[in-house]
């Protein structure tokens, strides 16, 4: 079990010092934060929600073990992805 942040993390340190297992990390590699899959618990254990994606404020940039975003679109703004692609259609077309 473990968690995933991908690309569209900002690297915003929001999540990093919450991990109760110390798993995400600063990859030297890409510059983005990453997690150790070797350390992830998930936060089973120690917290009813992840600790990482209950702060994160990128929807989609953490997925869980299944590839899926635990933030997924709309899931922060309240807006559902359908309407936020008409809203966002509408602001590059003028």
């Amino acid at each position: 079990m473990a968690l995933q942040i991908i690309e569209s993390c900002v690297n915003c340190y929001a999540c990093e010092p919450l991990c109760p297992s110390k798993a995400i990390y600063m990859s030297e590699k890409t510059g983005h934060f990453r997690i150790n899959p070797k350390k992830c618990t998930e936060c089973e254990g120690d917290f009813k929600d992840t600790q990482c994606a209950s702060i994160c404020p990128i929807e989609g940039a953490i997925l869980d073990a299944l590839g899926v975003p635990i933030n997924p679109p709309g899931s922060l703004t309240g807006i559902p992805p359908e309407r936020m692609a008409e809203a966002m259609a509408e602001l590059q077309a003028h």
